[in-house]
This record gives structure tokens, sequence and C-alpha cells, in this order.
């Protein structure tokens, strides 16, 4: 049931503040509507949203997908197919791991993504770093029989190429005979979520933690049933705000394995949420991963559910309607989003549909004179009303507009507040929307330089650029700006 919340505007100032309800589904300046979207049989809606379209890329053993490589996929291919870039080293029709820029519905340009030695591990079984100087990933050590972490680093041989040094050894904690795989770093690179069968586990494969401190991996901890089954937990994947995504034949879903998201709320991970069959199907749906730059486009594999058929890969993106204003993300769709403590929503009346995250300026609230509260309806949520107010007299302004180019989404703050783009230096504005720093270049009173500035950042290692702008200093969303 799609929820509407009014907010009157009269001498009495009103302020709703959501919270967690008992559902758990919490919300950030969008309506509980599309947080639900994925419990409903009807995904109508949903599938306005988001596109999930077949990818021309053969899935090949032992990997059962892809994985996010800077502003690309990594994958494996046999090197029959790829006979015109293959290294001397690699045997012909040997499996190898490439590098590919992405397209619409096929790979783009190919590279070897380790030139001075073979990589041919499973690529959905790796996890990097944020500057990509980094990967964990799951090979088979040795004679042994069972899968294990390991830890490699980024280096630049004499030629000039990219090498990957492993270290010798596995992780820490892949100290006995259990498998560990599929590893999942979060955003910070202080916690490595995987799969595993080791002690402790509630079924036959389950999802383990391990927290680093002073460059060691802690003794892992078993996620808990609210996660775990009796079956298997499979392919874990964080976001850049360490929402976990999973497969599952344990849980309750569509086919054997779903695909399921668990919202991070800041100490651990909420009860799991269904893809919905938009995603998921009669067969089994595993390997999800979303680009973690952006968060607009994400990869999933299906194979025949006796897990010994082919393999699809599909591509998941935000549609128009959902990514035009760049307010949503795949994992905010999912019910991904993490949990805000409140929310904040001015006067006006919230439609039940796509609303924009409103920013308040707390300078401009008025004095409070004497606050007391009313229940409403649903004891999910609290209203504060705010008796007699002093509202301050309005200041006619000029509105003043600014276009910029934003480059770069990051869970975290930046450092530095220059950076060269196209050989020239360029101060970066930092302003906080829907849960992310956003960052941007430029400052320009007419679209056209805006534009232009956008075209040198696609060029110039920044695929995702776009043009913003900004009324007042403020972002806006009005699209008579770009006309």
């Amino acid at each position: 049931m799609k929820r509407v919340f009014e907010i009157m505007f009269f001498p009495i100032v009103t302020i709703v503040i959501l919270t967690s309800g008992s559902n758990g589904n919490n919300i950030s300046g969008v309506p509980d509507y599309y947080s639900q979207l994925v419990q409903r049989e009807d995904t109508t809606e949903l599938i306005r949203l988001v596109q999930v379209d077949s990818f021309k890329l053969a899935v090949i053993a032992p990997s059962s997908g892809v994985q996010f490589y800077k502003d690309g996929i990594v994958f494996l291919s046999m090197s029959k197919y790829e006979s015109k870039m293959s290294p001397k080293h690699i045997s012909f029709g040997s499996a190898e791991a490439y590098y590919a820029t992405i397209e619409d519905s096929f790979p783009g340009r190919h590279n070897i993504f380790a030139p001075s030695s073979s990589f041919s591990y499973p690529c959905e079984a790796m996890t990097f770093s944020r500057d990509y100087s980094t990967i964990y990933f799951t090979k088979i050590p040795g004679k042994e029989k069972k899968e294990k972490i390991f830890m490699a680093k980024s280096t630049t041989n004499l030629k000039n190429q990219n090498e990957w040094i492993s270290e010798r050894n596995p992780l820490d904690f892949c100290t006995d005979n259990s498998t560990y795989t599929h590893p999942a770093l979060s955003s910070d690179e202080k916690m490595l979520i995987f799969a595993s069968d080791k002690e402790g586990s509630l079924g036959g494969m389950d999802l383990f933690i391990s927290t680093i401190a002073d460059e060691k991996w802690s003794a892992p901890l078993n996620l808990g049933k609210i996660i775990n089954t009796h079956g298997n937990e499979f392919f874990p994947f964080l976001d850049s705000d360490n929402n976990l995504f999973f497969s599952s034949d344990g849980l309750p879903g569509y086919g054997g394995y779903d695909i399921f998201t668990c919202k991070f709320n800041g100490v651990d991970w909420n009860k799991p949420v269904n893809l919905s069959d938009h995603i998921n199907s009669g067969n089994d749906d595993i390997a999800f991963t979303i680009n973690r730059m952006d968060g607009k486009t994400a990869f999933f594999t299906r194979r025949q559910k006796s897990g010994q058929g082919d393999m699809q890969l599909f591509r998941v993106t935000l549609k128009q309607e959902a990514g035009y204003y760049n307010l949503l993300t795949i994992s905010y769709i999912f019910d991904g989003k993490p949990i805000p403590k409140t929310s904040l929503i001015t006067a006006g009346t919230v439609p039940d549909v796509k609303v924009p995250e409103t920013t308040v300026n707390l300078k401009e609230i008025p004095k409070i004179e004497a606050v007391k509260t009313e229940p409403m309806e649903s004891s999910s949520y609290a209203r504060i009303v705010i008796i007699k107010p002093t509202i301050p007299t309005p200041v006619e302004q000029k509105d003043v507009v600014i276009y910029r180019v934003q480059f770069l989404t990051s869970s975290r703050p930046r450092v530095n507040n220059e950076i060269i783009v196209g050989g020239k230096s360029y101060k970066i504005f930092e302003y906080f929307y829907l849960g992310a720093y956003r960052y941007t270049i430029g400052e320009f009173r007419t679209l056209s330089p805006a534009i232009e500035l956008q075209r040198i950042c696609r060029q110039t290692g920044y695929p995702q650029a776009f043009v913003a702008a900004f009324k007042n200093n403020t972002r806006s969303l009005d699209l008579i700006l770009f006309k």
C-alpha cells in the first residue's frame, strides 16, 4: 500500500521525521513505496526503473561471472578467441583473465589482465581495494583440493606492464582444510566477507566476516542465522555503502539460487530482501556485482538449475526514469541504501512516487519557542509540532546559476582539493547528496563550456562525468536550466 504523508504549513509548522519502522524499511528523502517494490508480487514499477539485458560475453569455467575493474570488467576467456593479444607464455586455447571496457551489450576493447603472468582464476571470486592496487582472489594452492583466498599487489615491471605480485601463503584465517572462497572487501578495506564451509557453518557454505588490524585478518565470525541457512550462501558482494548482496538456495525464492540484499546499518546487516523476479528466475541466479564507482551498472549470471548447464551473463542498468536526475542507484532501488538516523522533509506534500532528497539549511530554521509531540496512526513514525515559530522576514534574492561537471562519487571524503584534467588544474567542489560525497569541477555561468569540460573529462579517465546545475549554490534538477 502506498503511503502519502501530508505536511501542512500554516501558523503551526510541522516537520515529519521518518524513523525505522517495524518492517525495517528506511528512507532518505524517497517514500517507503520504492523500498518495498521488490517485496511485492507486482514488479511493474520495478521494471520501469531497472533494465535487465543479456550481455554478449561467454562465461567459462572456473568462473561463474565477472568483476568490475577500473572503468571496465575482468572476465575469463579462452586465448584462442583472443589470439591477437595472447602473450607467448599462454598456450593456444588456455583460459586467461582479460580486461575490457563495457559497451551497450558486449565488451569493448580487450586487454590481458596480467600480461606478465598467467591469471586463470575465477573472476567473480576476486575483490579490489578502492585504488585497484590490491586484489584478494580465490585459487586452489598446490596439490590441495580446497579453495583459499590470497592477496596480490599491483606493480609495474621493466616493460611498463601491470604485474600482480601474489603472496605465497593464503590469508591468515585460511589455516584448515575448509574451503574459503568469494572474498568481498568493504569500501574502507577493513572488512572481508567470504563463503566457507569451515567449522561453525549452519549449512553447506555460509558467509563469514573477518576484520583487519595491524595488517592481520582476524578469526572469522559467522554472519548468523538472519543471513545464513541450512542451505548454501555464496557470491557475497559489498557495494560502496557496505550493503551486502549474495546468492542463497536456502532462503525463500523463485528458483535454485536467488540473489538477495541486506542493508548495512553501521554495525551489521539487516534481514535479507529478495531482488524480485525481475532479477531472479526459476534457474540459479548468482554472482551479482555492482560498479562501485557510480552504483548504476551491475552484472549477474544465470545458469541452469542443475548447476551444470550453460551460463548467461546479464547486465543491469537504470532506466532513464530512475537515473536521469542522478537520484537513484541500483542498491537504493533494491533496498540496499544504509539506514539514516533521521530524514527531514520540509513543508509541502510528499507524493507517493519518485521524490528527490530535500536539503534543509539549518541556519534558516526559525527559533523554536515550544515543542510538543503527537502520535501518528502508524507507530513507525512520529510527528513533531513546532509551536509559534519566529519567522524571519524573507529577503528577495536574485537566482545565481552555476554549471559544474561532476566527475566522481565516493563514500568517503577526498583529501586533495585540486585535480588536473586535460592538462589544466581545476579546484574541486564537494557536496553531500543521497549518502555519498559528490565532486565537481569548473564554474560556468552558461551551459556550453560545461558541456565541453564534460567531454574532456570523459576522454581523460572519467567516463561517467556529467554536467550538474547549482542554483544559489544548491544542486538543482530543474530541466529548464539545461535548455
